[in-house]
């Protein structure tokens, strides 16, 4: 926006750069390189929790969860998928494929019905995993049934 550009001349004219100024108050408890290995520890292990995480460091779990939810990691409840066979996915692909096209007057003689939900396995839905806005069905934050 404007003012952010006014506000970045105005610092450049002052000091020479734009990069933010030291400010006060209590130092950070983790350096770039602590939470880069943070984040990717969360990233690389999803299904792992916050207390996990901090047994592998020197800092609180707080600061755990606020160095991944920074860089935009939230621990979500996975998603739950059916376990697709190779076979189920080329199907699946060659009925989309074939559907591709299709007119809002063709859609409009296919009934849909709601989706049931059935527990086919026990789960007592505690499990969480790290995962980015828009993550949800990546294969590495979903749990087959």
């Amino acid at each position: 926006s404007q003012s952010v550009i006014s506000r970045l001349q105005q610092r450049y004219k002052e000091t020479g750069r734009v990069t933010e100024r030291h400010r006060s108050g209590r130092p950070l408890a983790t350096s770039h390189t602590d939470d880069r290995f943070i984040v990717n520890s969360a990233l690389r292990n999803r299904m792992m929790n916050a207390t996990q995480l901090q047994a592998r460091t020197q800092v609180s779990l707080q600061t755990i969860r606020n160095r991944l939810h920074q860089h935009g990691l939230r621990a979500r409840r996975p998603a739950r998928v059916p376990d697709h066979t190779t076979r189920h996915r080329c199907h699946r692909l060659a009925w989309a494929r074939e559907h591709l096209r299709w007119t809002r007057d063709q859609w409009a003689s296919v009934l849909f019905s709601d989706e049931n939900r059935f527990m086919l396995s026990r789960n007592d839905g505690r499990q969480r995993c790290w995962r980015r806005q828009g993550e949800r069905y990546a294969s590495a934050t979903v749990v087959t049934r």
